[in-house]
């Protein structure tokens, strides 16, 4: 039995968008049987991917990729506590 990758939304949110495997797959350079493997957890999205595939769908990255939402957002403050005069 192959081990499970946690499950991303891409599969949600591009049939949402009404397109098919193979249209974001030419869309963000890449090839159907992959993104399908994306979709299923069977392999991770690589990481230089996934900005583009959430671009792609005009979605941002923290939604259609939540499971690495907390990592990628660690230690950043908001805009305003950075700006703020001390």
């Amino acid at each position: 039995m192959r081990k499970q990758i946690k499950k991303n939304k891409l599969r949600h949110y591009r049939r949402l968008m009404n397109w098919t495997q193979l249209e974001l797959a030419e869309a963000v350079g890449s090839r159907q049987q992959y993104i399908g493997t994306y979709e299923r957890g069977i392999i991770g999205t690589p990481k230089c991917l996934k900005p583009k595939i959430a671009s792609v769908l005009g979605l941002p990255f923290e939604v259609v990729f939540p499971e690495d939402t907390d990592r990628t957002v660690q230690g950043v403050g908001n805009e305003k506590s950075k700006n703020r005069d001390n």
